[in-house]
């Protein structure tokens, strides 16, 4: 009797572990390729990639990859156009709160590295009277930060990622340029000062750049340059759409 008990136990725990074992969540790694739309507006196409490695924890990469985009705008009654070039890199390590794997609210720290080029014609007033000018900007930095977001996936194929609140923090370089265009004789001391004036009245608009710029007035050469090397607040927002294979 004492036997048979003991055998009925052994059938009865292997049971159990054979049941907690079935209970195990199980998924297949994936990996989810995805377009950004909205890119499009800054001058590159981004894509990205997602792969699930552990079943609520997933690597991300992203890239931009830059192409010449000319957005146009009325300025003071102008049509003006500006040239935008962006190329970016961007890794991540993404971890789920739901149950299932890719899909649900996340939360996911990432390292990022961007560069852009922009480039437009205006006209600037320099003392009193108007000169057309040639502005360049060139912006590069590296960042750390964290997003949260929430996806989707539509018949497990199709994935839908809205990230929404992603804070990060930059060490950033930006250079400036305002070159006049067309021919003409150095500046003047008048002119220079009326130069400086105007770029000054410009940055004390922006409170981080206000007291770590340097601004550099060439009167040879017609132009005003600005450079900042320093800390960037970031926000990151979006959506991008995708494929699971």
């Amino acid at each position: 009797m004492k036997k048979f008990l003991l055998f009925v136990c052994i059938l009865f725990m292997a049971g159990i572990a054979n049941g907690q074992e079935e209970e195990k969540p199980v998924f297949d790694k994936s990996i989810i390729v995805k377009w950004s739309p909205a890119s499009l507006s800054f001058g590159k196409i981004g894509l990205g990639s997602e792969f699930n490695f552990k079943q609520k924890k997933s690597i991300t990469l992203n890239v931009g990859i830059p192409f010449e985009k000319t957005l146009a705008a009325e300025i003071d009654g102008e049509d003006r156009s500006l040239m935008m070039k962006t190329m970016s890199v961007m890794a991540g390590y993404r971890m789920y709160f739901g149950k299932k794997p890719m899909r649900g609210l996340y939360l996911e720290p990432y390292l990022k590295y961007l560069k852009n080029e922009a480039t437009t014609n205006t006209d600037f007033e320099i003392d009193g009277t108007e000169r057309a000018f040639l502005v360049t900007s060139d912006y590069s930095g590296f960042g750390v930060g964290a997003q949260l977001g929430v996806q989707f996936l539509i018949a497990k194929l199709v994935a839908i990622d809205f990230y929404f609140l992603g804070p990060e923090a930059n060490s950033a370089k930006h250079d400036f340029m305002a070159q006049e265009t067309g021919a003409g004789l150095p500046w003047s001391n008048a002119e220079v000062q009326d130069a400086e004036n105007e770029i000054n009245d410009f940055v004390n608009d922006i409170p981080l750049l206000k007291n770590n710029l340097d601004v550099t007035v060439s009167a040879a050469n017609r132009n005003v340059k600005t450079s900042y090397n320093g800390f960037l607040p970031g926000f990151r927002f979006g959506l991008s759409i995708g494929i699971r294979f």
